[in-house]
């Protein structure tokens, strides 16, 4: 899943997670649905939050499909790993980007790459007022200004080098702050179909979210900020991927929050070129996909 976030000067103890946490988890379970569309079988769920943690056993718990840098750490498949991604890579410290937005992790020296430019020496202009004795007119070279090479203090190499600060809308409520989002992965190999789920649902939730939130509380009412707020859908594509149904399997205890769920998948479909591995016998495509509001 992913998560999306933001402050309201209206109150500081809003935070939107959502996209701004677009987090998604894969699970082979089978996934609820009384609808008789759906026969009873194997389903690829996607959600932000494992929802059945309690009903399945240890080895498949639903797997947290993450956003990483397209450039891998390493190639190391770890033996144990809650998390699902574009790579395989093992990392010693898992850490998540305090920030929450888009994913992006700042480059740190030594790891993504350094830039192979430098920038260019600070220069001070020597030129002072001439002072003209004789009474002659000055020279063009005595006009001319003088330099003296500096180099730039190491606090502005490093605000140079640092750049934008890293953040990440996944929702990684366990995992530690750092520098980076940095987290061990297996690979996961519809990742790139649901990345773009994932872009385009970004695209129309976050708004709809805000326009939701400015109007719960335009009207008096308030969110209660003691709990995250998830909204759980199940969402039906035909093999095209055009969307067929969204059905709310879990509620946040907010409607506008559950309503701005279901509209953002409408809104965003379709979700065109679907691979064949996840279409259904029937098919169909299902997808467990959770909306969060964090606390």
């Amino acid at each position: 899943m992913t998560r999306f976030k933001f402050k309201r000067q209206f109150t500081a103890a809003l935070i939107i997670s959502l996209a701004t946490h677009l987090l998604l988890v894969l699970s082979l379970n089978l996934a609820k649905d009384d609808s008789p569309l759906r026969p009873e079988k194997s389903v690829t769920e996607i959600t932000l939050i494992d929802a059945d943690t309690d009903r399945t056993s240890k080895d498949q718990q639903p797997k947290q499909v993450v956003q990483q840098n397209d450039q891998r750490i390493n190639d190391e498949t770890p033996e144990k790993a809650k998390y699902l991604s574009q790579h395989n890579q093992t990392v010693v410290k898992e850490t998540r980007a305090k920030q929450t937005g888009e994913f992006k992790n700042q480059a740190r020296s030594g790891q993504f790459g350094e830039s192979q430019t430098e920038a260019a020496p600070a220069q001070k202009s020597l030129a002072t007022p001439l002072k003209n004795t004789q009474g002659d007119l000055p020279s063009l070279s005595d006009l001319r200004p003088q330099f003296e090479n500096k180099p730039p203090s190491p606090e502005k190499t490093q605000q140079a080098q640092a750049g934008a600060p890293s953040q990440t809308d996944d929702y990684l409520k366990d995992v530690e702050t750092g520098m980076q989002t940095l987290l061990s992965t297996k690979e996961f190999v519809y990742y790139s179909y649901y990345e773009r789920i994932r872009h385009r649902l970004r695209q129309h939730w976050e708004p709809s979210i805000r326009r939701k939130v400015e109007k719960i509380l335009s009207q008096g009412r308030s969110i209660a900020s003691a709990r995250d707020r998830i909204t759980r859908v199940m969402i039906v594509l035909d093999k095209r991927g055009s969307l067929l149904r969204v059905k709310v399997l879990g509620q946040s205890g907010l409607h506008d929050l559950d309503d701005a769920a279901v509209d953002a998948f409408r809104a965003a479909e379709p979700f065109p070129n679907p691979p064949q591995g996840i279409i259904e016998q029937d098919g169909t495509i299902r997808i467990r996909w959770d909306f969060i509001l964090e606390a």
